[in-house]
Order: C-alpha cells, then sequence, then structure tokens
C-alpha cells in the first residue's frame, strides 16, 4: 500500500518563527501521519504544494470548460497535470492544509479547484472511490477547522472518492488529535 501526504504550507519554519513548535502545526501533522503509516509499513510519500507551480483555473473555454472536461487534463503548462496524473499510482491520500481566514489555504483552492474540473466528470477516474484523510490546522485563534472541512466534503461529493477521516486540528487540541489521525490512518488498512 501507497499513501500520498499532500500538504499546503510553507515548508518548516525557521527558528526565530514564533510558533509552539519548530516545524509549525501543518508540518507536525504531517510528521505524525508520517510516522504513524510507516510504524504500520505502508509506503509514504509527502509533497509539499507550496513547492508546486500551479495556476488557478481560468475557467476557459466554451461556458468555462476547456479540455479538462473531456480530455481530463488541464491546457496550462505547469506541475498540476503530472501531479493529477501521478495520484493514480496511490492507493490513498491525506491532504491538510492550514486555515487561512477561514478556508482552506490558497494553494490547496487552487490543487482542488483545477483537480475537480479534470477528474469530477471522468468516467474513467483513477482516483474515484479512493480513500482519503483532510485535515485543517488552525493555529491561530483555532477557528475555521469545520468551514475548511466542509470544502473537503464538497470534494468528496463531486470526486466520489472515500473520505475515511476529516479531522480538525488546532494548537490546543492537537495531542488529542493524535489519536484520531491513528483511529483514521488505521482505516486505510481495514
Amino acid at each position: 500500500m501507497k499513501i500520498l501526504i499532500l500538504s499546503f504550507s510553507n515548508n518548516k519554519v525557521n527558528e526565530d518563527s514564533y510558533v509552539p513548535n519548530k516545524i509549525g502545526l501543518t508540518f507536525s501533522c504531517v510528521d505524525e501521519c508520517t510516522n504513524e503509516l510507516k510504524s504500520k509499513g505502508i509506503q509514504v510519500e509527502h509533497i509539499c504544494m507550496n513547492y508546486k507551480n500551479i495556476k488557478k483555473c481560468m475557467a476557459c473555454g466554451k461556458r468555462g470548460w476547456g479540455i479538462c472536461l473531456e480530455e481530463h487534463k488541464c491546457i496550462m503548462n505547469d506541475d498540476f497535470n503530472e501531479l493529477y496524473n501521478m495520484m493514480n499510482k496511490y492507493d490513498g491520500f491525506i491532504f491538510i492544509t492550514p486555515v487561512y481566514f477561514w478556508e482552506m489555504s490558497e494553494s490547496a483552492k487552487t490543487f482542488f479547484d483545477r483537480l475537480k474540473r479534470c477528474d469530477a466528470f471522468n468516467d474513467n477516474s483513477k482516483i474515484k472511490g479512493k480513500k482519503f484523510i483532510a485535515m485543517a490546522c488552525a493555529g491561530g485563534s483555532g477557528g475555521g477547522t469545520q468551514n475548511t472541512l466542509q470544502a473537503f466534503d464538497a470534494l468528496n461529493y463531486f470526486m466520489k472518492m472515500d473520505m475515511i477521516g476529516r479531522i480538525p486540528i488546532t494548537k490546543f487540541n492537537f495531542e488529542e488529535q493524535k489519536q484520531e489521525i491513528k483511529n483514521c490512518i488505521s482505516k486505510f488498512i481495514n
């Protein structure tokens, strides 16, 4: 089994940043998931999406649909198509986004908007039915996690995937939510 973790936050913060830990909440979740998957003998790969060149959807073509509707790829020449095509080689996914302004991060919105365009109406989709865990990490007030997870509910509806976990993470509940992370990861096996 092979799981892909996509995170949508900047990489590890530097020593001068004010955060409760040295790597930030989103990357603490990445590390927690990676360690748990490896402890179960599951192969894992992590991609920090903020280092990928993915442009926003242009809603090009007739009525806002370019080649994405029929050819299930995007006409724009950036990193999206390569990432989209490689998703078929994984058995499941963990999507981890910080919460900004009560929403998923800008890089997450950009990626998922394009993913829905290319795959939601793809009868030969290689990712439909695959299991995934959605995690919303709110480091400030802790608000906005439920709004962000509702966006993942919409993604699940259109993509017809199998959401096996929707986990709200805050700096106040991270330690308690580690058990929920383990419980959800075990659903990849069962």
